[in-house]
């Protein structure tokens, strides 16, 4: 079947002016591809600035919460304008009021913000998807994109899992991802067996729906096409250094030297973690934020984005 290039969602306008990458450690010591990179918010008066994320997200909000055919039908019908604002009331409906802060709506729509703009991954399927279908499954992963393989003699993809965490501590970050990612290991036929059954159909046009299933369906998997699956993370955290002493500018180096010690400290933990929980065959695209104060922070943005409430 002929190669279909699947685009990407979400609006890139604005990525480079809401998130600056910090150099240091390179890809982690795994087997398969895989990349480790941590980004940070605008700093300013000591702190981190989060005053270009809300209408960044606003931007990509009604991207992330609706499927590429629901969007496309906003447009047929003349209402592209309200498209974020029918999202915002979707996901306030979606909401869990359990949610403990360990990653949440602010984690899920980060994720697919890297896993689109950095890894080049298009969306396939996010858990939110399934919270405004009304659909009672309960979805293992956050997110599910595909992403091509360049440079392989054979055509290969990746079905990228998706996990996000935000907590105050990273290696606790870590725990939860992988303790996550080891019951979404578990359960992949599911995962595959709900993206087929509730989503390709009403997401992508009829050609593209038959070629992502060639990749994913048993019963229609093109066996010309390597297919592996892997998983894409997304971890917040709080910077922890005192922004007390000094002036604006000690503070952005003091900052930056953090962040590329948590960089550096945090990549022989995951390496162990992916040994110890046997995924060492999979490909990991880990993405990591800080936050001057994970818990209460996220929990603000979020709010903000959805009008306050």
């Amino acid at each position: 079947m002929q190669d279909i290039m699947l685009q990407n969602t979400s609006n890139d306008r604005g990525f480079n002016s809401v998130f600056s990458e910090v150099q240091g450690q390179g890809p982690l010591k795994i087997p398969n591809n895989n990349c480790l990179r941590l980004f940070h918010f605008e700093m300013k008066n000591s702190k981190f600035s989060y005053l270009g994320l809300h209408p960044f997200l606003q931007k990509n909000i009604g991207r992330y919460v609706f499927s590429r055919a629901t969007i496309d039908n906003y447009y047929l019908e003349g209402e592209a304008e309200a498209i974020g604002l029918k999202a915002i009331e979707l996901l306030r409906t979606a909401s869990t009021p359990n949610d403990n802060g360990a990653g949440g709506e602010l984690g899920e729509i980060l994720l697919y913000l890297f896993l689109e703009q950095k890894l080049n991954a298009p969306k396939l399927l996010s858990k939110v998807e399934l919270k405004t279908s009304g659909n009672q499954y309960v979805f293992g992963s956050d997110a599910v994109h595909l992403l091509k393989i360049d440079g392989k003699t054979i055509p290969s993809f990746q079905l990228v899992l998706g996990e996000s965490k935000i907590k105050g501590d990273l290696k606790s970050a870590v725990d939860a991802a992988f303790q996550s990612i080891g019951t979404a290991e578990k359960n992949q036929e599911n995962e595959i067996r709900l993206i087929e059954k509730n989503i390709l159909a009403e997401s992508f046009d009829p050609k593209t729906t038959e070629f992502i299933k060639s990749l994913i369906v048993p019963s229609k998997r093109e066996l010309s096409i390597n297919v592996d699956n892997a998983f894409g993370i997304f971890l917040g955290y709080s910077l922890k250094i005192d922004a007390s002493q000094g002036d604006n500018d000690g503070f952005r180096v003091l900052a930056t030297k953090q962040m590329e010690k948590d960089l550096l400290n945090i990549a022989p933990y995951i390496e162990k973690k992916i040994v110890t929980s046997g995924l060492s065959g999979y490909s990991f695209y880990v993405y990591l934020l800080p936050f001057n104060d994970a818990s209460n922070d996220r929990a603000t943005i979020i709010q903000k984005l959805k009008g306050g409430e």
